[in-house]
């Protein structure tokens, strides 16, 4: 069994991915946890129903990126076990192991943060003036990756430990594998190595280009770095034992499609410029800014999941459009967490899906029931 729920994370992402080889009990692996307040409305009713009463195995907890909408629901369910274990209660879950690249792990070593105390503060979550809007969302999100680092820490929750505490990170040339549990395998796509070496690089063009102060040099540096410390981004793999191909799924939190394209290159996973997998999480809910059409058309699915309430645009018009005329013809299925949302996606969805249902009848979508947590898909 392999299979991923996406819940109803607003804005966000909270996903749970479900999985078995032969007569296994299923077993989980939560990534990301949404804004604030989905703890509490969907994940926390979601986990109680998959436990019924036994404590329950999470393998793994993985945190794509620091963005709030990411973060936050996992820093409540942290909060909430801590709660629990410091008034001497059983926990009703059991974390085994916390994927989280922390901005402070991911850039504060370099020279940056030594050579400069605003950039040093802004590694430690204060915001200088000056940042691009969706720079400032990530650096003002510092102290909460901070925060669950330090969560984790007090509930002996090991970081990164397939990876002996380093960075998750794909390299630079060739292919990273990680086996994560029976069967099952993740393959890093993102962010790669070579990206995060480049950083130095960027200090340097900072000094030479802004004005010499060290708020101007600090906000030009993170403008440089900040889009390339991406999501961590895995192909997930899930072998059933019995010879067959195995089934994937590619998890992109909210990374550019450039630089997935280039991870998958780089790992040799692009036949032909093209892979094929059956199932796509279409990332940064379907912003027309993190993908284009050419994407699509090098990266196919038979199943596409899309988290969005319409916030911000997203899931965008145009993302839905590139899908499907990427897809003309063929026959796929798309599952979406909201049919009805915020700044006109209930409108947006209207026209979309009247258009498709007259000229792509291959193209099927479904969406979470209001009265559901999530909406899940198994392959």
């Amino acid at each position: 069994m392999f299979a991923l729920e996406a819940l109803q994370a607003n804005d966000g992402d909270c996903l749970l991915l479900r999985y078995a080889r032969g007569r296994q009990s299923d077993k989980l692996i939560l990534i990301d946890g949404g804004p604030r307040g989905v703890f509490q409305a969907a994940l926390r009713e979601r986990l109680e129903k998959l436990r019924g009463g036994r404590k329950l195995d999470l393998r793994m907890v993985m945190v794509s990126h620091i963005d709030a909408d990411h973060i936050t629901g996992l820093l409540d369910l942290f909060k909430h076990l801590i709660e629990l274990q410091d008034s001497g209660e059983e926990p009703p879950y059991r974390i085994r192991s916390l994927w989280h690249n922390s901005f402070e792990k991911l850039a504060g070593g370099r020279a940056a943060a030594v050579e400069s105390a605003v950039v040093g503060a802004a590694v430690g979550g204060a915001v200088p003036a000056g940042l691009d809007p969706p720079v400032e969302a990530v650096v003002a999100s510092v102290r909460q990756g901070n925060d669950l680092r330090n969560y984790a820490r007090k509930l002996s929750v090991p970081i990164n430990r397939e990876v002996r505490g380093e960075l998750i990170s794909a390299p630079e040339r060739g292919r990273r594998t990680i086996r994560i549990d029976e069967g099952l395998t993740f393959t890093l796509i993102g962010p790669q190595e070579k990206e995060l070496n480049k950083l130095e690089d960027s200090w340097k063009a900072a000094k030479t280009a802004a004005q010499a102060t060290p708020e101007a040099i600090a906000a030009d540096y993170l403008n440089r770095t900040v889009p390339n410390l991406s999501s961590i981004v895995v192909l997930a793999e899930m072998a059933d034992g019995a010879g067959r191909e195995p089934k994937r799924m590619l998890l992109t939190g909210d990374a550019g499609g450039d630089l997935m394209l280039e991870g998958l290159e780089d790992a040799g996973l692009l036949k032909d410029g093209g892979i094929h997998v059956d199932l796509l999480k279409v990332q940064h809910h379907g912003s027309s800014h993190s993908v284009a059409q050419d994407f699509f058309e090098r990266v196919t699915a038979g199943h596409y999941v899309i988290s969005g309430n319409g916030k911000h645009g997203n899931p965008h018009g145009k993302t839905l459009e590139w899908l499907s005329a990427a897809r003309a013809g063929q026959a796929y299925d798309a599952y979406l967490t909201n049919r009805q949302g915020e700044e006109g996606l209930t409108e947006v969805l209207d026209r979309f899906l009247q258009t498709e249902s007259r000229s792509q009848p291959l193209h099927r979508y479904h969406f979470r029931r209001d009265d559901a947590p999530s909406i899940g898909v198994e392959l």
